[in-house]
């Protein structure tokens, strides 16, 4: 005889089927979530569709700073002892090549524009021979763990602030440490916000003192990556924005394989021919350009452990960078700075090291009907998960700054931490006009009659390359940053839902979310 239990699961109530249904569904939604979280591995259908999750960030925990008079400051003393012991003591003046040269020198410019001797190239030469020599071991043991480190301060704050919205809207669960100048460079209260979400702050002045060392920006970022807490990191400008999730890129055998993981830039290399000399590359005094990409730094992938000593000869470079090794490196060229300090010491270390082999896609503007504009507003730099075909990882905004302020404002004054210190002393207003104010911008058209800014038709586009929704994830990412917290602005707010309604067709997204959630945006 059959029971009435054995019945009733014969045959399902309506309510049953409903409720069997459910746990399917669930069931299937944990799976997935276990997949694209758990394993941090997306899958193919995230280029395509993307639902973020709302998760705490209670279990995120950044490192704490390193110890200001511990093991790493006394190995940076030891290296600023070495690094002025062997300053090259040369003359090299910076300038810029001749107008209609300068992406594109001839070989003859190449050649004699720093008007070096061989006495200075020698004196150049030995003193980085007799520094590498004293190059310290790696310090077993200071360093810990994975995580992000982004430089920002200012108004550099701003677009950190979009990029690490991004971070944790697309699903990122490293740890996070931004670094600052100094404690006048932070926007009151946005580091207690950003410690809510597995995001620390850190401060340069706290190790290097009054960094009389480090005058320009462009060496601000070897000094974060050497005093981060983490042993291995992904560097981001503020400005390089994750187009997905990029939490899985520590186990891609690209980075697994060499440890550390480069991207190009546009240009090929315009260095002097006395380089590889130099840096000990090259026992011939001057020879030919290498024909070889430059280096886009806005990302970069590095384990300190096996690229100890190229992070201390880069340091090197940085440290004499304004005054040296920039212009060595790129002469009157573009991209002088930081960005080709990396490269250049893992050759003169003849260590190994992957560059990602995709040319980099280039992001245009909307004309207005979807297609691209000929002009370009944002690098697409590419997976390392995959070298066969080009993936999107980052968007490089290297035109145009996502900061909602920069964008949507009609006549903002710059925020204390954005100005200079004279401004600060003289209590000074300076004022700023939005890209949507901007008749001249080439955003302002899109602004104004609730157009995407990203072409997404055509050779160019984020459409082009899977990614349908960047766009719409990173206005709502500035809705956020309109409506809630040290950022947030009744005017802004308003005209930022306005547009994520009338272009996207999405309305309030953030739904007044606690602050302590990682992804504070619902779906």
């Amino acid at each position: 005889m059959t029971s009435r239990v054995e019945t009733s699961l014969m045959r399902p109530t309506v309510g049953q089927k409903l409720k069997k249904f459910v746990i399917v569904t669930g069931l299937l939604l944990l799976l997935f979530h276990f997949h694209t979280v758990a394993l941090n591995r997306p899958l193919t259908l995230s280029y395509l569709t993307f639902s973020p999750q709302a998760t705490s960030c209670d279990l995120i925990q950044v490192p704490p700073p390193l110890d200001y008079n511990g093991e790493i400051w006394e190995s940076w003393i030891h290296l600023e002892h070495l690094f002025r012991k062997f300053e090259p003591h040369i003359q090299l003046q910076h300038r810029d090549f001749p107008d209609g040269q300068t992406v594109h020198p001839t070989e003859k410019i190449l050649a004699h524009f720093l008007n070096m001797t061989f006495t200075d190239a020698e004196r150049m030469r030995k003193s980085h021979e007799q520094l590498l020599q004293g190059l310290p071991e790696y310090p077993d043991g200071a360093y810990q763990g994975r995580g992000i480190v982004m430089v920002a301060g200012g108004r550099y704050s701003e677009y950190s602030a979009t990029t690490l919205g991004m971070l944790r809207l697309l699903g990122s669960r490293l740890p996070v440490e931004v670094w600052l100048k100094n404690s006048i460079e932070e926007e009151e209260g946005w580091c207690d916000e950003l410690a809510e979400e597995g995001i620390s702050c850190r401060y340069m002045s706290d190790y290097l003192g009054e960094m009389t060392a480090f005058v320009h920006p462009y060496q601000y970022k070897i000094a974060a990556m050497y005093f981060s807490a983490f042993e291995e990191m992904l560097f981001l400008d503020s400005d390089s924005i994750p187009v997905k999730n990029p939490d899985s890129i520590f186990d891609a055998p690209a980075y697994r394989d060499t440890g550390i993981v480069l991207w190009p830039d546009y240009w090929g290399s315009t260095e002097s021919p006395w380089l590889p000399y130099i840096i000990g590359e090259s026992s011939e005094e001057t020879q030919s350009v290498p024909n070889m990409t430059t280096v886009d730094s806005g990302q970069m992938l590095w384990d300190k452990k096996r690229h100890w000593k190229t992070l201390c000869l880069s340091a090197y470079y940085n440290y004499y960078g304004p005054k040296y090794y920039y212009t060595l490196i790129t002469q009157g060229g573009p991209g002088w700075g930081d960005k080709d300090t990396f490269p250049t010491a893992l050759r003169a270390l003849s260590l190994n090291y992957t560059q990602i082999p995709h040319r980099l896609e280039t992001q245009h503007y909307n004309q207005g009907n979807d297609q691209p504009t000929g002009s370009g507003m944002a690098m697409l730099q590419a997976d390392p998960w995959d070298l066969e075909e080009f993936q999107p990882l980052f968007l490089h905004s290297n035109f145009i700054k996502f900061s909602v302020r920069r964008l949507m404002c009609m006549n903002c004054t710059e925020r204390s931490s954005a100005l200079t210190t004279e401004q600060r002393e003289r209590d000074s207003q300076v004022f700023f006009v939005g890209q949507v104010h901007d008749r001249h911008h080439a955003n302002w058209n899109a602004l104004n009659h609730w157009k995407r800014i990203f072409a997404i038709r055509g050779d160019g586009g984020l459409n082009h390359l899977g990614m349908l929704d960047t766009e719409r994830d990173l206005w709502r990412v500035l809705e956020r940053l309109a409506c809630v917290g040290v950022w947030s602005d009744e005017d802004l707010c308003l005209r930022t839902k306005r547009h994520l309604k009338l272009t996207f067709g999405i309305g309030e997204s953030w739904r007044g979310m606690k602050q302590q959630d990682c992804v504070s945006i619902e779906v």
